[in-house]
């Protein structure tokens, strides 16, 4: 299904579920049916949609815009009322089961399921922050360079050394972050597969050097040909009496540049002129000159022909050559930055979100669905794909076994798309295959497009399908020559692009179209908020779009310094609160007593931090200053909760995945950009970017700055250069990370790649561009700045962005007959329609009371008196003696000493005698329980500790008692980790891997009482610390 803005796809998918699930006799037919969307709020908007639709039809079952669709295969309302009720109620009992997901969410629970294929932990995390664990492998890199590693040091050393050399500034760490994104990314993976690189091999340093010096002897070759071919023609010229200024125009000075080249020269390009030249020695001096000279064409044109044919033919290798080289010392650090990336996630037990999908497409490629149902523990009959448009490939080969199987049996599965609102392929999206690919794998589907707008007035939706199908006819023009493929004619077509008016509103809308110069465009933007607030708009129905955060922050300043309140993208920052400021500072001051900020504050706020804080996690110690913070000042407080909720939550995940180092903690914060979730506010102007804005709508829409959605830019992309027939074709045989320029100016091997790129890129701006004016439903504002001259009176053809297409648009007449023109003082003003009447507007009433927003922080040990007790054995709520030692000081600092605690601990309480300990460690490899990497530490570890204690662990130390339960007279259960029988007597053996605690002797003295009562004579208890060998 093909959904352009506003055609009512959520209706439709909604729809599409309900007749699956009260279409079925499987009353647990939501187990089986699984919709898809790409966010949070997307996932959570579905839901909502689905149980409230049958919620109506449940309860006023003739009310529901759905009946007409449900009810012949219902049979009657009411059959259609008990069905819609029995499955709502089954639904919100067995919640869990109700299969709406994001993709990463459903792929993430995939990957679970497949953790032992995958050589993980079965606890893993997937760590959503892959730029963290990127600058965290690169300080490891940093970090451990020394004279023992001379052939990476060797490397980088070159790097810097030969940047500077050329005069550039260079900032190893930041290259190194950069170089790793670009290795890691989507794009570069597919390409590796795609040619089959082998990586080892093409990342080598040693090939890496052969291949420097290739193309150091092929650019040196052609430097080398064309100063020698210029110096001969020089000669000729000084040998006939001619100088450089004795040429018309400045002629030849570009042989005379040629003939002074170094060997680290920039050659100069040839234009136009060395063509003319070449083809028509009159062009060569001036009239007057010409007769006296003729008789020289023949020895000197055949010298200048020769020149012009050796430049022009090994130009475009030799630019090659020095692009690449600009490059290759940046890869040879590729598998070192492999190295630690992965061993980094294996030692915190994590997957990168990135790699995520990788992993599964690997394990389940070539799978039958079966076998993937049967690892996840459901089935599904249906799927819904929503967004289908922004969709990666490989989340699509992950995808189609399960869908193949389903079509297979008859099922129905629904795609739901826009390829017009394809706008992240920065990140992997692929909208090729809404447009080409699902319809190629399912030949038998019958694709079918939504063509109303049920959300834009008359004049807006009239606009953006005269103006999308105009701009697309001209960005077809400026792909003339080049055999891309589609044609983005094609994507805003007649059919794709010609939606029909369905809004029930008397009004047209109003669109209007400002341009001016470029520093009077903060107060077009006044101008329209105040325009449509006097016609009765509330701030909170105005939205302001931009291209990027530094548009936005700019945008939000301006308005905020005119009295205008405004959310923005700046101020959705966690680190705008003054209490997570403070907070922070606070923490810091704890950390680093030579923080003289966090003192000074925490001086000014009477906080005492020099003493023992009652804190055993850093999510505790955190929510203990927040409540120092909220009794300074509550107000204050109480009105950022949303901030200190959040601020909670990135604790939370960080502990979570780092564990309780706040040193740790306080450096990822520094590094980290966290923002809040969007809040609505009626009393303040959205300013947001135009990716935030996709699926959302907004009365009146404001889109400033147009003329920064540029048509083209240069940008970096992975490459296979096309070498075949050229000097490099033995040479260049990988993929290379290099700049594309537009393809007239890539005179390099990579052309063909720069034309895919113009190509895409066209579709990408448009996309964005057709995004943004889209979201309006009453009104809509471009600003943009007023074009140059040469694009206002026609001189010039060629386009840079979307603003000048969109003047020419109006100007020349394509709009709409409707559309009027005002001119004022450095300002042209066109309008289409009349300004709409905002005090008409109606207003949905959500029926839900107002929540009042509240950060309750309660300490788990308030009681009076526990000042002087050990914190884990303060007030009400107590750690069990069983599970203590998994909470000590150690333990804290570390995920991984919580889990080598845990685990020895597994291992040496199913151990017998001392030849068990072995098999032991085995068992708990092959469980996954256990680093294989930690197998020998571990055996030798406990193999020590075993035979410090032979009287424990000999065959002669009587009938041995792992971990049986106790029943108590009062009911309460007990599990000593060891309990050696001989007769009437007993040995009682309790681990411990944490620090001592008096607790500890409590707990088996109990254990040992129990035993007296049960009739032993001679019970002895032992509490023994492992680690230190110690006994109590």
């Amino acid at each position: 299904m093909k959904a352009s803005a506003g055609s009512g796809k959520t209706y439709n998918l909604a729809k599409t579920y309900l007749r699956l699930v009260l279409g079925k006799e499987d009353r647990y037919a939501y187990r089986h049916i699984l919709a898809v969307t790409f966010t949070n709020k997307a996932t959570d908007e579905m839901k909502a949609r689905i149980l409230k639709e049958l919620h109506v039809l449940a309860k006023d079952t003739v009310s529901s815009p759905y009946l007409e669709d449900l009810l012949p295969q219902a049979g009657s309302v009411e059959k259609l009322r008990i069905r819609a009720s029995q499955v709502l109620s089954d639904i919100l009992h067995d919640y869990g089961s109700f299969s709406v997901s994001t993709i990463d969410r459903f792929f993430q629970h995939a990957l679970k399921a497949f953790a032992r294929e995958l050589g993980q932990f079965a606890d893993y995390q997937v760590e959503l922050d892959t730029a963290s664990l990127i600058s965290e492998s690169v300080d490891r890199i940093l970090d451990s360079l020394s004279e023992s590693d001379s052939a990476l040091l060797r490397w980088l050393t070159g790097i810097v050394i030969e940047a500077l050399s050329e005069g550039k500034k260079y900032n190893l760490e930041t290259k190194l972050k950069e170089i790793a994104v670009s290795l890691l990314s989507e794009e570069h993976r597919a390409l590796v597969e795609q040619f089959g690189i082998d990586e080892a091999e093409e990342y080598s340093k040693t090939n890496l050097a052969d291949l420097k010096k290739r193309l150091r002897e092929e650019s040196g070759r052609f430097i080398a040909g064309a100063r020698s071919r210029a110096e001969a023609l020089v000669e000729a010229f000084s040998r006939n009496g001619l100088q450089k200024e004795d040429f018309s125009r400045q002629g030849m000075n570009k042989v005379y540049e040629y003939a002074g080249l170094s060997p680290v020269s920039a050659p100069p390009a040839f234009t136009k002129t060395q063509s003319n030249l070449c083809e028509d020695y009159s062009k060569w001096f001036r009239k007057a000159d010409l007769p006296r000279r003729a008789h020289l064409e023949g020895e000197l044109m055949p010298l200048y022909r020769e020149f012009y044919s050796f430049v022009t033919g090994s130009m475009k290798v030799y630019c090659t050559a020095r692009k690449v080289l600009g490059i290759v010392d940046e890869m040879g650090i590729a598998m070192d930055l492999y190295r630690e990336f992965n061993e980094l996630l294996s030692e915190k037990n994590v997957v990168s979100l990135d790699d995520s999908n990788v992993r599964l497409r690997n394990i389940i490629d070539g799978s039958d669905a079966p076998f993937i149902y049967e690892k996840l523990g459901v089935f599904y009959d249906n799927f819904l794909l929503d967004e289908f448009q922004d969709t990666s490939r490989i989340q699509w080969d992950n995808f189609f076994p399960l869908l193949k199987e389903s079509e297979s049996r008859g099922e129905e599965c629904l795609i739901v798309g826009d390829v017009k609102q394809s706008i992240y392929r920065w990140r992997g999206s692929d909208w090729k295959l809404l447009a080409e690919d699902v319809q190629n794998r399912f030949p038998g589907t019958l694709p079918e497009t939504l063509e109303d707008n049920y959300r834009s007035l008359g004049n807006i939706v009239r606009f953006n399908n005269g103006f999308f199908r105009y701009a697309a006819g001209c960005l077809d023009s400026g792909l003339e020559g080049f055999d891309e493929g589609i044609k983005v004619s094609s994507i805003y077509s007649e059919k794709e692009c010609g939606q029909h008016v369905k809004s029930h509103d008397s009004s047209e809308g109003c669109v209007t179209a400002v341009f001016c110069e470029k520093d009077l465009q903060d107060s077009r933007i006044l101008d329209s908020i105040r325009e449509v607030m006097a016609s009765g708009a509330r701030p909170g129905d105005i939205a302001v779009l931009v291209r990027t955060n530094k548009e936005g922050a700019r945008a939000a300043g301006f308005l905020m310094e005119n009295g205008i309140r405004v959310i923005s993208d700046d101020s959705l920052f966690m680190k705008s609160s003054s209490v997570v400021r403070q907070t922070v500072s606070l923490l810091s001051s704890i950390v680093n007593e030579t923080d003289s900020i966090g003192s000074f504050i925490a001086g000014e706020m009477n906080i005492v931090l020099d003493g023992d804080i009652p804190c055993l996690s850093l999510t505790d110690l955190c929510e203990h200053l927040l409540r120092k913070v909220r009794e300074y000042d509550t107000p204050r407080f109480e009105s950022q909760t949303q901030y200190i909720q959040s601020f909670m939550d990135f604790v939370q995940d960080y502990v979570s995945s780092h564990g309780n180092s706040p040193d740790g903690f306080l450096k990822t914060w520094a590094e980290s950009e966290p923002k809040i979730s969007s809040p609505s506010d009626p009393d303040s102007v959205r300013v947001m970017t135009i990716h935030k804005a996709k699926g959302l709508e907004f009365p009146h829409v404001i889109v400033p700055y147009a003329e920064n959605v540029i048509l083209f830019g240069s940008t970096d992309r992975w490459c296979k250069p096309d070498v075949g027939g050229t000097a490099l074709d033995d040479v260049l045989k990988g993929i290379y990370h290099v700049k594309l320029s537009s393809p007239d100016k890539e005179n390099t091997c990579f052309r063909q790649s720069a034309v895919r790129e113009m190509h895409d890129q066209y579709i990408d701006n448009i996309n964005v561009f057709y995004v943004a004016l889209t979201r309006a439903v009453k009104s809509l504002t471009v600003i943009a700045e007023i074009p140059k001259d040469s694009i206002r009176t026609g001189v010039e053809s060629s386009f840079a962005n979307f603003s000048q297409l969109l003047y020419l648009y109006f100007s020349n007449g394509h709009a709409e007959a409707q559309t009027s023109s005002e001119t004022e003082e450095d300002t042209l003003i066109f309008r289409i329609g009349e300004p709409y009447d905002f005090a008409t507007m109606s207003r949905k009433d959500s029926g839900m009371a107002e929540i009042v927003p509240g950060y309750p922080s309660i300490p788990l040990n308030p009681e009076p008196g526990d000042e002087e007790t050990d914190v884990r054995e303060r007030g009400r709520l107590k750690f069990g003696a069983d599970s203590i030692d998994f909470f000590n000081d150690e333990a804290t600092a570390s995920k991984s000493s919580r889990l080598n605690g845990s685990v020895m601990h597994s291992i040496l309480s199913s151990v017998g005698t001392s030849s068990d300990l072995e098999a032991a460690v085995e068992r708990a490899v092959a469980d996954g329980d256990l680093d294989p990497a930690r197998k020998e530490d571990c055996l030798r570890e406990l193999g020590e500790a075993v035979s410090s204690h032979p009287e424990w662990y000999d065959a002669n130390s009587g009938r041995v008692i792992r971990e049986d339960s106790l029943i108590d007279t009062d009911s309460n259960i007990y599990r000593p980790d060891r309990v050696m029988v001989k007769g009437k007597e007993v040995t009682i053996v309790d681990y411990k891997f944490g620090e001592r605690n008096p607790r500890y002797r409590r707990q088996v003295e109990h254990y040992a009482d129990i035993y007296r009562r049960m009739g032993y004579s001679e019970v002895r208890s032992f509490i023994w610390y492992v680690p230190s060998d110690t006994v109590e």
